[in-house]
């Protein structure tokens, strides 16, 4: 494939991969038991069924280790997906692959630049799909894109892509004058207040949403076939042109909190040499999520709560998409504990000692977690 395919949002360009897969009917597709509610449905939405392994509870990512009794006669697929852009077992997880015979499709929506083993993410399987949605490394409002690394699949999904929409000029206007409001005035001191009002105006249909309410209830929405407009397009190419400054501000962040957080009682990350991660965002085990929270929205803090389920953001219906609760419960146990600090651009020391200290002072009034 000459290019990247781009779609409409990541979930899209999943759902694209599969579909040219062949995915379809009894079959059955492993996925982590970590991750957004999106990526499970894109699997129910072609009559497939989601089969979920637990995580490490290091790395946030799919355990190899427990990919073994996931697998049946009707496996056809692994989706890897990356954390918070940490990269997946790439090695053990391909060579399980190869064993059984099955696709690996990497979810590199949270990793644009990292590597494993000195290889960068999306370049191991047979194909991976990226988001440039809001949170995003790279964004567009909304939007994700296919790289495709098995030239046996890249023909069927050309013919995919080639059957999706465009975008309507209303629905293209709509998120351009959405983009240019987010890129002007989100800061971290207006994050919680931007997002309340975001996800209002989402529900009421005057904001574009990352995720409908048919979505979010596990069912496809209309119109979701669809591919990325044109000024995404040269937006995301140009983006990705200049990614080493955002990498590089990015660890910057990170060195930060490796240096402040065992200041403030936190054990920060520690991953083996061969992750070279650029991290979407810095995750930390606290006692009280809820509590912190509630600090952090009232102090003005940038924090975010992924995941707060197995398959967030959903606290119920998990039966809906194939999810029982003691499933992945080291994926449980995060989704009760992990809160994120943010490494984006407009990120900068004061915001970064801000919300180490306020990890500090709610540390001291709640022990954190061994």
């Amino acid at each position: 494939m000459a290019d990247n395919l781009y779609f409409y949002k990541g979930r899209v360009a999943l759902y694209a991969i599969l579909k040219s897969m062949g995915i379809r009917g009894a079959d059955e597709v492993v996925l982590s038991g970590f991750t957004c509610v999106v990526v499970p449905s894109a699997i129910k939405y072609l009559g497939a069924t989601p089969r979920y392994v637990d995580i490490d509870p290091v790395t946030y990512n799919m355990d190899p280790e427990k990919i073994g009794g996931k697998i049946t006669g009707m496996t056809r697929a692994i989706i890897a997906q990356h954390t918070f852009g940490i990269p997946a077992r790439m090695d053990a997880i391909i060579e399980i692959a190869k064993k059984n015979g099955l696709f690996v499709i990497e979810d590199s929506c949270h990793a644009v630049g990292s590597k494993y083993m000195g290889r960068e993410v999306g370049t191991f399987g047979d194909a991976a799909f990226f988001s440039s949605q809001w949170s995003k490394p790279v964004t567009t409002g909304l939007g994700g894109w296919v790289k495709s690394n098995n030239p046996a699949l890249t023909e069927g999904l050309l013919r995919t892509y080639s059957s999706f929409h465009a975008l309507s000029a209303a629905e293209s206007l709509a998120l351009r004058t959405q983009y240019l409001m987010h890129e002007a005035f989100m800061s971290p001191s207006v994050f919680w207040a931007a997002r309340g009002a975001y996800r209002r105006l989402s529900l009421y249909g005057l904001a574009i949403g990352s995720s409908t309410n048919d979505e979010l209830s596990c069912r496809m929405p209309g119109g979701y076939a669809k591919r990325m407009a044109d000024w995404q397009k040269k937006l995301v190419k140009r983006k990705l042109s200049g990614i080493a400054s955002v990498i590089e501000h990015r660890a910057w962040v990170v060195s930060q909190y490796d240096k402040l957080l065992p200041e403030a009682g936190f054990e920060p990350l520690k991953l083996p040499g061969c992750y070279e991660t650029v991290f979407l965002r810095y995750p930390v085990r606290v006692s009280d999520k809820k509590g912190m929270l509630e600090s952090a929205r009232r102090n003005r803090v940038e924090m975010g709560d992924w995941f707060v389920s197995p398959v967030h953001p959903n606290l119920s219906g998990w039966e809906k998409i194939g999810y029982e609760k003691g499933m992945c419960p080291n994926a449980e146990k995060a989704c009760e504990e992990t809160i994120n600090l943010p490494t984006h651009a407009r990120i900068g020391g004061r915001q970064i000692e801000k919300a180490v200290n306020l990890l500090s002072n709610f540390n001291r009034q709640t022990p954190v977690v061994a």
